[in-house]
């Protein structure tokens, strides 16, 4: 194997690959001139980027060298670099940037919101269905409404009540609220403090409220989901 060294002047051997075009029977050699990092380290090299970088920016105003404020490496800075939104470039590279905020504490942290931004950010997550792609037990739950030809709507937010959240199922023929508690989120069997505040409220307010757990809904058959419906109906 023919030996080649780094172009760098280092005098270092770079490895080389030989590879077999079987169509033709010809073997072809490619090799590296640079070991890994050296290309950057050679003067050849930095003046061709220069030149490179002078080609590319013809015609326009020429960029500049400048100083990294964390290791004060020179780098190159393209003229739109300078003028894109406003922001100028500091750091010669992703891992400078890394460093430099390394254990910088965020402005915004420890400051309250204020009732204002508390306001606009309810108002915003009435208008988020979350989560986007619905579960597996309420998924089984609208098949059998379907079925039973029970018209519904997913994901209905309710503002009548001083915790407004947006529920699993509403029926509003019979002014039923269907929820699909999963037994590890809802935390079976006790359930969650805000829950049992949401069902009293939704029960003040004269609304129908239907808990079912995910063990329950995994083991019910459509019979069985129909009688719970009737039960609910008549109450």
């Amino acid at each position: 194997m023919e030996k080649v060294y780094c172009i760098c002047g280092c005098g270092k051997e770079t490895y080389v690959i030989n590879h077999t075009n079987n169509k033709v029977g010809r073997i072809r050699g490619r090799y590296s001139k640079y070991i890994s990092g050296h290309n950057l380290k050679s003067k050849e090299s930095q003046e061709k980027r220069i030149i490179r970088f002078k080609e590319v920016v013809k015609g326009k105003k020429e960029g500049i060298f400048k100083n990294c404020i964390n290791c004060n490496k020179k780098y190159y800075v393209y003229p739109s670099e300078e003028r894109n939104r406003g922001r100028k470039r500091k750091y010669c590279s992703n891992k400078c940037v890394a460093e430099s905020n390394l254990g910088n504490i965020p402005w915004n942290k420890g400051i309250p919101h204020t009732l204002k931004h508390k306001l606009k950010l309810r108002e915003t997550r009435k208008k988020q269905i979350t989560p986007t792609k619905d579960t597996s037990i309420e998924v089984k739950i609208q098949d059998y409404l379907k079925k039973l030809n029970v018209d519904f709507f997913t994901h209905q937010y309710m503002k009548d009540i001083k915790h407004g959240y947006q529920c699993d199922i509403f029926i509003p023929v019979m002014d039923l609220i269907i929820e699909c508690d999963g037994d590890y989120w809802h935390k079976y069997p006790i359930g969650r403090d805000i829950d049992n505040i949401r069902t009293k409220e939704l029960i003040d307010k004269g609304f129908k409220v239907l808990r079912l757990w995910e063990r329950e809904i995994k083991e019910m058959s459509i019979n069985e989901f129909k009688e719970k419906l009737e039960t609910m109906r008549f109450l």
